[in-house]
């Protein structure tokens, strides 16, 4: 979704003659983000509740055969929130920030900046007006800062820069996250991928 200031955000459209209404708060997406990682639930599992936190009026999803709700699922996420699962993603991406890790750097960069307590802002702050301030945080702030860190290369030793490089290793390793791991589209898309075989034998059965 391209962002504008001359529109606004339009959360509603009509599948399969439903009309859906979307909650797109920033904490709605987040906590639909943890629930993706989250080994706990099956896929079908996930994607139930990722409609309950993300559809107002789940009630009238509900009925929906599972592949269909698979289908509103990808839809959503690839219209509203700029995820295709259905594009393959090549390679491992090293992540320079984690939503759930880096949460109260993300609060602490966001008081600072802008004197917004996200938590005042839960059930009401878009997710795309979230993302354009957490990407265009003010470079001095701590969030801003763990990034940039992270990114840094430790340079090479000399005889004047081992107190220097000793701080550098040691704030990486204070702020270190895995190394080599999947972004989120990557982690949903296993979904995807999943999720064929398990429709397939719910339509089988005619449901």
């Amino acid at each position: 979704m391209r962002f504008s200031l001359t529109e606004t955000f339009d959360d509603v459209f009509e599948y399969n003659g439903i009309e859906i209404r979307l909650n797109l708060a920033f904490d709605h997406v987040l906590r639909v983000f943890e629930l993706l990682n989250d080994e706990w639930f099956t896929d079908y599992e996930k994607i139930e509740i990722a409609l309950e936190i993300l559809v107002e009026n789940v009630q009238d999803v509900e009925p929906l055969p599972i592949n269909q709700k698979h289908e509103l699922f990808v839809y959503i996420f690839k219209e509203f929130l700029d995820v295709d699962f259905t594009q393959p993603v090549d390679g491992v991406v090293k992540k320079v920030f984690d939503f759930k890790k880096d949460a109260g750097l993300i609060y602490a960069s966001f008081m600072r900046a802008y004197r917004i307590d996200l938590f005042e802002q839960q059930g009401k702050l878009h997710w795309h007006k979230f993302m354009q301030l957490l990407l265009n945080l003010d470079n001095q702030t701590v969030f801003k800062e763990v990034v940039s860190l992270r990114q840094m290369k430790v340079p090479p030793p000399d005889r004047y820069n081992k107190e220097y490089r000793d701080y550098i290793l040691q704030m990486k390793r204070r702020y270190r996250l895995d190394d080599e791991v999947l972004d989120e589209r990557q982690a949903v898309q296993a979904i995807d991928r999943k999720w064929d075989a398990v429709a397939s034998m719910f339509v089988k059965k005619g449901r």
